[in-house]
């Protein structure tokens, strides 16, 4: 931070002679403040709002009910729990078997290997052909809209799922779960990033994972309950599935619509409506402040558009780098063994000889709920960048490891070699919730105002395609390879591990102004966490001359 301020200040050489409304402060402010220069970037005015200056504690108690918004709308996430569980451990119950299996010659039936690959990849199919359509959809019907939309595909796929006598009526249903999964993956977290305060929007934004991780341990006890004492019954895991869906109905119609959406459309009426609704109560918040900081950032973005905004804004100029950035979070998640370790949990610890898979699939899914806890606890504390490359470091060496226990024993039937490969599972599980959560966070974080929608689809489809493509992979080659699969996954990651040392920034709260100015300035990403901003000072000059929240300025000098 400058300690001679007159040094950041440089004289209001705009040539619109209509200044912006900053709530109450007098015009003579407005001129004081002027626009603040940091390294040649100038400024556009107020883009930080002064309640970036809280502590964490203070930011969560002052926006509670903002919070409680977001964790009831993250609600759907059980469902994808669900899917992303149920796939592994639904497939080793012999009622399953026994309806959706076919027999051999002595009248033991199995399942197609080409059916059960084929379950697991249209929850990938589903989410792509979401991804053609949901961004027009959310920037032309509004964020609310898309939620009521993504309820529609997963009530649709749970029908399915749930009158299904043969294997191509479970697909449909995993192709609408996964429809209903691509929705909420684009729209959830644009809508977090949108009403979160920056101070507490990592947290925020990730939490959706901890719903997803509580899904998760719910198939997989359920499972593990239905093969001990019913194994002939799996239907009452999938009619479990309703409760979910009910709720999320509930708590997504009591969720206001975005400010953003309706700020982008220029109404501002509408949108100082929805942030009454969600900051209505809060000590201190100026609404026409706060709204002026959102058109600002707006009209920012939309000015370096040099054309009609189209989805291939995204790769071009600074775009580029953040739409890269995301993709290689993207391609992280499915390359750093999660088909392995968590889609094909129950089978792959089958061959590997654990007496007890299912359960070994709970440890797993209470390891992730418990990362997922540190994870959303700590990423607005100590940041994002650090804790996600070191965890992808960290996994990409338990991959080798993985692999390399195939000669302890650990797929030879070996009680010493199994549970260590579980034990190993778990650090890895730990290790790769951050990274899986990684590219729904800078996916929503990174990418402009303007191109929050459009950039989502893109790189969840790159994750889409990689996902069909090892689930279709897996299978096989877990057959053939057993653990020694680690290998593969593990060689797979080094090269992500790089490119996220080089490309992923540290975005801890920073506001969407500063992430367009870090851009724009062409900041390493590895320098994020240390640059100060011409939006920061401008910020700190408004604080000196209104003062803080809750405070009073006797005076202006």
């Amino acid at each position: 931070m400058a300690n001679n301020e007159t040094d950041i200040r440089s004289p209001a050489t705009d040539t619109n002679t209509e200044k912006p409304a900053f709530g109450h402060v007098e015009q003579s402010v407005l001129e004081e403040i002027g626009h603040a220069k940091v390294d040649g970037y100038e400024s556009y005015g107020l883009a930080k709002s002064r309640f970036d200056n809280l502590t964490i504690p203070q930011t969560i108690w002052k926006f509670k009910r903002v919070v409680l918004i977001i964790i009831s709308v993250y609600t759907g996430y059980i469902c994808e729990g669900f899917e992303l569980n149920s796939s592994g451990s639904v497939i080793a119950n012999a009622g399953f078997i026994r309806q959706f299996g076919s027999g051999d010659d002595t009248g033991v039936r199995s399942l197609s290997t080409t059916w059960v690959s084929t379950w697991s990849a249209l929850l990938n199919v589903g989410q792509i052909l979401t991804f053609t359509h949901i961004s027009w959809f959310a920037d032309r019907f509004g964020r609310k809209a898309s939620f009521y939309l993504a309820w529609s595909w997963l009530a649709l796929g749970c029908m399915f799922i749930n009158v299904a006598k043969s294997p191509s009526v479970w697909a449909l249903g995993k192709l609408c779960n996964g429809a209903g999964v691509g929705v909420l993956q684009v729209t959830c977290q644009i809508y977090a990033m949108e009403v979160s305060p920056n101070k507490i929007r990592g947290g925020l934004v990730t939490f959706q994972a901890v719903w997803s991780d509580i899904g998760g341990i719910i198939i997989a006890v359920m499972m593990q309950q239905l093969n001990s004492k019913y194994p002939d019954n799996y239907l009452l895991a999938m009619r479990i599935l309703w409760a979910p869906i009910g709720l999320m109905l509930i708590c997504w119609f009591l969720a206001p619509e975005s400010p953003w959406f309706h700020a982008r459309h220029g109404n501002k009426e509408k949108a100082i409506k929805c942030m009454k609704q969600l900051y209505g109560g809060v000590e201190g918040y100026d609404f026409e402040e706060e709204y002026s900081i959102i058109e600002k950032t707006i009209e920012h973005e939309k000015g370096l558009l040099t054309s009609k905004i189209n989805t291939l804004d995204i790769l071009k100029g600074r775009n580029l780098k953040r739409t890269l950035t995301v993709m290689v979070l993207s391609a992280g998640q499915q390359l750093a063994g999660l088909v392995i370790i968590s889609t094909y949990s129950t089978y792959f610890f089958s061959l590997a000889g654990l007496s007890d898979p299912f359960l070994a699939t709970v440890i797993l899914s209470c390891v992730n709920l418990f990362a997922m806890i540190c994870w959303s606890l700590s990423t607005d504390k100590i940041g994002r960048r650090l804790i996600i490359c070191c965890c992808q470091t960290f996994a990409t060496v338990i991959l080798f490891v993985v692999g390399a226990l195939w000669w302890t024993g650990a797929q030879s039937g070996s009680v010493t070699g199994g549970t260590v490969l579980l034990v190993i599972c778990c650090f890895w599980s730990f290790s790769f919730q951050p990274i899986s959560m990684s590219y729904y966070l800078y996916s929503a974080e990174l990418p402009s105002a303007y191109l929050r929608t459009k950039t989502g689809p893109v790189t969840f489809f790159i994750n889409s395609v990689l996902g069909i493509a090892t689930c279709y992979a897996t299978p096989p080659m877990l057959l053939k390879m057993g653990v020694k699969s680690g290998f593969v996954f593990g060689a797979f990651s080094v090269p992500i591990c790089i490119a996220m040392w080089l490309m992923v920034p540290e975005t801890k709260g920073r506001s969407a102004a500063e992430i367009d100015e870090l851009y724009e300035r062409q900041i390493p990403a590895w320098r994020w966490n240390k640059t100060v901003t011409a939006v920061e000072e401008e910020m700190q000059t408004v604080v000196q001359i209104k003062g803080n929240i809750g405070s009073e300025v006797k005076t202006v000098e």
